[in-house]
């Protein structure tokens, strides 16, 4: 398969990752930059914050993702089938 049509695959957006951590660091390196040049401060400063936390988020989200690859990984076991007449057994709709 290609790039394009794994990522346009349900899930694919996981390959961007990488992609995004680069821009957005581009994106603070710059907006860092221009605040110490002294054009927009106030502009740059609200953006350099705004682009750290996107960069703090986007490291939570990929630590979760690990984990749970980690996880489906390393359990080798699979939960007991669920019996739908013991549950369903009380409804009356």
């Amino acid at each position: 398969m290609t790039f394009v049509s794994d990522v346009m695959a349900p899930g694919g957006g996981i390959l961007l990752l990488p992609f995004v951590r680069i821009v957005i660091t581009l994106l603070l390196i710059c907006t860092v930059a221009i605040f110490i040049a002294g054009v927009a401060r106030i502009h740059m400063a609200i953006l350099a914050f705004l682009s750290s936390g996107l960069l703090f988020s986007l490291w939570m989200f990929e630590s979760a993702v690990n984990n749970m690859k980690n996880n489906n990984n390393s359990s080798n076991t699979t939960a007991p089938p669920v019996d739908m007449n013991k549950q369903n057994a009380g409804k009356t709709d």
